[in-house]
């Protein structure tokens, strides 16, 4: 229960987490006054004392919440050739990317979100990491972009032609892979898995002949 006096209860005690209205003021009451008929309260590690009418009730998870650091590692870069499931042989460039952090009472997750662009004509697409495959670095992916090859240009070399079926083949098997090594969780899969990727990349040296 709060301190009282006059009949009128102090709208906190102490242990209580509060913030400020202008929420640059966080913290655990750690003493109550009373001056002259209204309240105010201090803070851990703070000096002044606040009104009770500059405070406003704060949950504790709210105090984790301001200290928390998040660390993300991108599996993508800036540059970087990638395949998105459900778009055939279509390559494309990682132009940027970025995370959504979600954060609730009883749960939190954050959500990777990578900006694309497709090789062949520069169409503008958002893709999740679960949704990408690697392909190719930066510096192999300037080698790329060279290549008019990659953009549908109807003179294409019949072997060139070749190489993208063979890519569109080997990204079939590295999902069916893939699915397979999420289901039950064999090494076997995840080897094969990465075969495949080594197959890729050598289709992407070919390009760059």
């Amino acid at each position: 229960m709060g301190a009282m006096t006059k009949g009128r209860m102090a709208k906190y005690k102490i242990g209580d987490y509060v913030t400020g209205r202008n929420e640059e003021i966080f913290g655990k009451i750690v003493n109550v006054h009373l001056v002259e008929g209204q309240w105010f309260y201090r803070l851990h590690n703070r000096e002044e004392l606040y009104r009770e009418d500059q405070l406003s009730p704060a949950d504790e998870d709210a105090e984790l919440a301001q200290k928390e650091n998040v660390h993300i590692d991108y599996r993508f870069q800036f540059g970087d050739i990638v395949h998105v499931k459900g778009y055939g042989s279509d390559l494309f460039v990682v132009i940027g990317f970025r995370a959504e952090i979600w954060r609730y009472k009883n749960s939190a997750w954050e959500d990777l979100i990578y900006e694309l662009s497709r090789l062949k004509d520069g169409e503008w697409l958002e893709a999740t990491e679960e949704e990408l495959v690697y392909i190719a670095d930066e510096q192999k992916a300037k080698k790329f972009l060279l290549h008019p090859q990659l953009r549908n240009n109807p003179t294409q070399k019949p072997e060139r032609k070749k190489d993208m079926a063979d890519i569109d083949m080997l990204l079939d098997m590295y999902n069916d892979y893939k699915r397979l090594y999420e289901l039950f969780g064999e090494n076997t899969y995840r080897k094969k898995m990465k075969e495949v990727l080594k197959k890729l990349e050598a289709i992407v040296r070919h390009f760059q002949k």
